[in-house]
């Protein structure tokens, strides 16, 4: 018997609505739920309130117990905030911009922070790497993001942070690079599948936004993020970005 397959063209658009579909869903559900949210954290707020005069150890329970509650529907609220935003799709300003000088202005505006980490920091740029259309701002964040990670994997010990940029050729297009490399602690094997996973983070107070946004915005622009990592020695994520325009 013949199995029918859908043209490939086909299944990618198809897999783009979805995509699309799900992020409305997404974001009507969170519209949903922060509404009772919000009613709780005030009605929890104004049962704080009345209990301010609490002496007794059952009442001062009871205020560590409220203030407990609101703690966590502060927080859900800003879980909620954060995938509004990832889930949004970022509609896209390109203009033809320099990579190069994106990242001199990141490091004008990062370099002071790092350094008081201990985190020395050189740039490498490609000065043959040409104008090419991108969105500044949303790329701004993806490298800001990447350095933020690589910061907080050289936290406590300090180390060196390169930001290099190059270009490369491949399927006779040419594509801008973009690279952060750090010598912190690297990503175990175990955990590489997992690092661009939407609230995946290796750290206790992390939101595991951070890279899972820079992948989707990377993305949306036609390209694409490879990580290279060595446990114990670091990290280098690599941005790719098309210079032409690519067919979706």
């Amino acid at each position: 018997m013949e199995t029918h397959r859908e043209p490939k063209h086909q299944q990618k658009k198809r897999s783009r609505d979805w995509g699309v579909d799900v992020a409305a869903i997404a974001g009507s559900l969170v519209h949903e739920i922060k509404n009772p949210l919000s009613t709780l954290n005030i009605n929890a707020q104004l049962l704080l309130e009345d209990w301010k005069d609490a002496e007794k150890p059952r009442e001062l329970r009871t205020v560590r117990r409220l203030k407990v509650m609101i703690s966590e529907l502060e927080r859900l609220e800003r879980i909620l905030q954060s995938f509004l935003r990832f889930t949004e799709r970022h509609e896209l300003s390109l203009q033809p911009s320099s990579l190069n000088s994106l990242l001199e202005e990141v490091v004008e505006l990062v370099g002071a922070q790092l350094a008081q980490g201990a985190i020395q920091l050189r740039l490498w740029l490609d000065p043959g790497l040409k104008v090419f259309p991108f969105d500044p701002d949303l790329m701004r964040q993806v490298v800001l993001n990447l350095i933020l990670n690589a910061r907080h994997a050289m936290a406590g010990k300090g180390g060196e942070l390169i930001l290099r940029t190059r270009t490369v050729a491949r399927d006779g297009h040419p594509w801008a690079v973009c690279e952060v490399i750090d010598t912190g602690h690297g990503v175990p094997p175990h955990l590489r599948e997992k690092i661009f996973d939407l609230y995946f983070s290796t750290r206790k107070d992390g939101s595991g936004l951070g890279l899972a946004t820079s992948k989707r915005i990377t993305e949306e622009h036609g390209g694409f993020i490879e990580l290279e990592t060595e446990e114990g020695k670091g990290s280098q994520f690599s941005v790719f970005l098309p210079m032409e325009p690519v067919q979706r």
